[in-house]
């Protein structure tokens, strides 16, 4: 009885309102979007939207140039760094990574507080842009979709997965899976699609997510404390 009380918890368990807010605003650009690529809305400039809200809002490498030559940083040139995370090419793109990130973050939602899987999905999110500005091609195509966090959600529910495993005192291989899938789901999309920038923000979305964890989860500060009293022993 007691098992299956924990079970109807565990799939009835509310995923994080901020999870829901963030992919809600990628649901509702792509539906305005779709609308004025429709002719409902917007008349024929609205053919052109997805296309102005790429060169506004996606990550441009060369945005990144910009800023480590020192030049003027200013709004239009800070958010990149996340907006970018809310244009999607096209419908089917953005509702599959929807789809995940809901997911994922119901997941992650089961063991780390709201404001953590914020923090995870701006961290994860602000490590893609990076990572793509300092690695892509200069004039290639700017980064845009949801995808280096949910990559990032999943370096997240990997170290759950260790954790947990470790707790039990068995192999934590298993925990790898999710990496797995990154590893297939990358490698089918670059045979379909061609292999594109976009992969090297998916990693650091991998890694960075996974590093969160450490820092972010409930016994997130203990660690820390635990971190900052093994280095002043070494100090002395």
């Amino acid at each position: 009885m007691d098992e299956m009380q924990k079970t109807k918890t565990a799939i009835f368990n509310p995923i994080s309102p901020f999870v829901v807010l963030l992919v809600g605003a990628m649901v509702l650009i792509e539906f305005v979007l779709q609308a004025g690529e429709r002719g409902w809305i917007g008349g024929p400039e609205a053919v052109g939207w997805r296309l102005e809200l790429v060169q506004n809002f996606g990550f441009h490498q060369a945005v990144f140039e910009h800023i480590l030559q020192g030049g003027k940083v200013e709004p239009k040139v800070i958010w990149p760094f996340l907006s970018y995370i809310f244009v999607h090419p096209d419908f089917t793109t953005m509702l599959v990574a929807s789809a995940l990130l809901l997911g994922m973050g119901k997941m992650i939602s089961d063991r780390f507080s709201g404001l953590a899987v914020l923090a995870l999905f701006i961290g994860c999110g602000l490590a893609g842009a990076l990572v793509f500005g300092w690695f892509s091609p200069k004039g290639g195509f700017p980064l845009i979709g949801a995808y280096p966090v949910f990559y990032g959600f999943i370096g997240t529910y990997t170290w759950i997965r260790i954790a947990e495993l470790r707790a039990e005192g068995v192999s934590i291989l298993p925990a790898f899976s999710a990496v797995a899938m990154f590893l297939v789901f990358r490698s089918v999309f670059a045979l379909l699609y061609g292999l594109s920038s976009s992969w090297v923000a998916d990693l650091a979305g991998v890694i960075v997510g996974f590093l969160l964890a450490y820092i972010l989860a409930p016994d997130g500060k203990d660690r820390i404390r635990g971190w900052i009293r093994a280095a002043r022993r070494r100090g002395t």
